[in-house]
């Protein structure tokens, strides 16, 4: 019996992609060798062919993890940068670093072989399951990272006391266990559903409308949510610091609650050194026997780390006081900034992650609404994934930190002249404390 390789082969973009037959009652081994190996010589061609895709894909896999191996050992090396917030950007960049290492890669080969899958359906649901894991962690990631800085921007005194190391660590962990909960489970999930086995060379991801359901809130739409709430608040009370700053006042409340003072920010004048001036005016104090340790004339930090008081001098306990508040209005800036960034964070995050959920749903609730569903799955997949490289990026284009220790991995192996210009200065407190 002599079979050629058109008689069991179909059009490679019809639904009927692999013809169905049994080979043992059929042919002997010889004729399933010979098909098996005109099978592929058509993938050796289609490889072939689509070599650049195949070569583009795999250069934004690799870019993808370099630049979050850069953040990760920013973070690593540089003590200047182990902060809260840089703790759930690490957190961050390991899921988008595993996204790019693990997923990328074998979605690439999937795609330039027109959707041919040769790992096997156990490595199929694996990898499914790690897609979930870790999109889904990078987004909770972010969503964490929003309600971070909305605590610090709405409540800068006490932020730093509140959100210590052990409670970061906290929020990460609830990440990751909640990433694993809707990724790993689900492998029993989709084969408790799964109506017939799968085809061979295919690794197809469940339609299943409950779980496209569930997982699509928990993974995009409950931390858009969040994301969407938490930067309007953020945006509000940035408007709100902005129009103090302007009518150069701002009472605040310091973090034991003993004393309120109204801060007079003055960002000019006519004498040189007054420019960039932070003038500070306590207003009241809470208990009588704080009274006298407060100068009822001004205090005046001045850019150049000299202060100079209008009447007496305060003694060394009060100007470490007024050193410490002047910090924490530093930290307005800050804030304001970090703000800006999660701005663009959030944009990015939308535009990339969006569609895919869209198109997720869509999916299941109707299955032939979507025409060349894998053409659109696959775009808008990659698109989704374009997020974790942008992170990156969005970081070392908005934060000087992350640039300085980005600067200083690569010029790991410069002269010494060159990456002693990248060394981080350190602030004491004879130092500038501006307010931009």
């Amino acid at each position: 019996m002599n079979i050629s390789f058109n008689d069991v082969w179909t059009d490679a973009n019809s639904s009927d992609y692999y013809p169905t037959v049994d080979y043992k009652n059929l042919w002997n081994d010889t004729e399933i060798d010979n098909i098996e190996t005109d099978l592929w010589l058509h993938w050796s061609k289609l490889a072939q062919k689509k070599a650049g895709l195949l070569i583009f894909l795999l250069l934004f896999s690799t870019s993808t993890l370099f630049g979050n191996m850069l953040v990760i050992l920013a973070v690593a090396r540089e003590r200047y940068l182990h902060t809260s917030t840089n703790y759930f950007v690490t957190s961050l960049a390991v899921a988008d670093c595993l996204v790019g290492m693990v997923v990328m890669p074998f979605s690439a080969i999937y795609e330039v072989l027109d959707n041919t899958w040769f790992f096997g359906s156990d490595w199929c649901d694996i990898w499914r399951s790690l897609d979930v894991l870790f999109s889904t962690a990078s987004i909770l990631n972010l969503c964490v990272i929003s309600l971070d800085r909305y605590w610090a921007i709405t409540d800068p005194f006490t932020y730093p006391k509140k959100m210590t190391r052990k409670r970061a660590i906290l929020l990460i962990a609830t990440v990751w266990i909640c990433s694993s909960a809707i990724s790993f489970p689900a492998i029993a999930w989709w084969r408790a559903v799964r109506t017939s086995k799968l085809p061979d060379y295919k690794c197809p991801f469940t339609e299943h409308l409950g779980y496209l359901v569930f997982s699509s809130t928990i993974s995009f739409y409950l931390p858009l949510f969040v994301m969407v709430f938490t930067y309007y608040r953020i945006y509000r009370a940035a408007i709100i610091q902005t129009q103090s700053l302007k009518i150069g006042t701002k009472q605040v409340m310091m973090a034991s609650g003993e004393l309120e003072l109204t801060l007079r920010i003055h960002r000019g004048g006519t004498a040189k050194e007054h420019s960039g001036a932070v003038y500070l005016t306590p207003t009241a104090t809470s208990t009588p026997e704080e009274a006298p340790d407060i100068d009822d004339s001004p205090t005046v930090l001045h850019h150049n780390g000299v202060g100079r008081l209008n009447s007496n001098r305060m003694g060394t306990k009060h100007i470490n006081k007024n050193f410490s508040l002047s910090r924490k209005i530093a930290k307005f800036a800050k804030e304001k900034k970090a703000a800006k960034t999660l701005g663009i964070v959030m944009g990015v995050f939308i535009i990339c992650w969006l569609p895919f959920f869209v198109v997720n749903l869509l999916s299941g609730l109707c299955v032939n609404c979507i025409q060349h569903e894998e053409i659109v799955s696959a775009v808008v997949t990659w698109l989704g994934w374009i997020n974790s490289s942008m992170n990156p990026v969005i970081y070392a284009c908005w934060s000087k930190d992350f640039r300085r220790a980005f600067a200083r991995i690569l010029c790991a192996c410069c002269p010494r002249k060159v990456r002693k210009k990248y060394r981080p200065t350190l602030k004491s407190k004879s130092q500038v404390i501006k307010y931009r």
